[in-house]
């Protein structure tokens, strides 16, 4: 979830380029603009298959947290004992965009989160979740690893699906249309970078004739179902990314 905080000196940012929305590699489609026209993909599963997953909610210890609790809903369902805010430890955090030498200044998500899980901000993308899952793992010395599917066809998650396993994946809040949201110079690169504002990471979890099933760390319902043409539109507009731990 994200409640976007406006930056200062953002009016005179937008008139520079947003160079560094970076896609993840192998994606078709890298643009905020992709629309449920442009997907040609209609699934139909001859069975449904929902895999038994325990929900967790981020609110209210983490308005921005959404990756974070995806991350720990996933570890709990392979058995791993710990709650969101101990999994925020392993996570990498940059902190909010700041002011600097008259520009606006801020961490790159593809390597900290942006912002803080416990406050309104941003978030962080399938890089910086799998570094952290594997932290944990080296941590708890299991011998498991996060793999980055980034660049996957949605359709070929449900492959991780029918053998049990969910997938770690990002689309938008309630499935809704992304729109350029806040943006600043990234850390290190100077590379303007702006945030796709609705972002929410969610866990996929089964498929139901064309729907695609959640469990959804930010829907007080739980598991929720979206047409499976709307979710394929939302996953490439963020990028096409997806994590699994196995």
């Amino acid at each position: 979830m994200r409640k976007h905080r406006r930056v200062g000196f953002l009016s005179v940012c937008l008139l520079i380029p947003a160079v560094a929305l970076v896609p993840a590699a192998g994606c078709g489609q890298n643009t905020l603009h992709v629309t449920t026209d442009a997907v040609e993909t209609r699934a139909q599963w001859e069975a449904e298959m929902i895999l038994p997953v325990e929900n967790i909610q981020q609110m209210p210890e983490q308005p921005s947290g959404c990756e974070i609790t995806s991350t720990t809903i996933v570890l709990n369902y392979i058995g791993c004992e710990i709650t969101k805010t101990e999994l925020a430890d392993y996570f990498q955090i940059g902190g909010l965009p700041r002011r600097s030498g008259g520009v606006v200044v801020g961490p790159d998500p593809w390597k900290k989160f942006a912002g803080s899980p416990a406050e309104d901000g941003y978030g962080c993308f399938a890089p910086v979740v799998t570094q952290a899952a594997n932290r944990y793992f080296s941590s708890e010395r299991l011998s498991r690893r996060a793999v980055n599917l980034s660049g996957t066809k949605a359709g070929d998650l449900f492959d991780y699906i029918d053998r049990g396993i969910p997938v770690i994946v990002w689309a938008t809040i309630s499935m809704k249309e992304p729109y350029e949201g806040d943006g600043w110079y990234l850390e290190g690169t100077k590379e303007y970078f702006r945030w796709p504002a609705r972002e929410h990471c969610l866990v996929l979890i089964g498929h139901s004739g064309n729907d695609a099933v959640f469990s959804d760390p930010l829907d007080p319902r739980g598991t929720v179902r979206y047409d499976f043409s709307l979710f394929e539109a939302r996953y490439r507009q963020l990028f096409c990314q997806a994590v699994v731990l196995e």
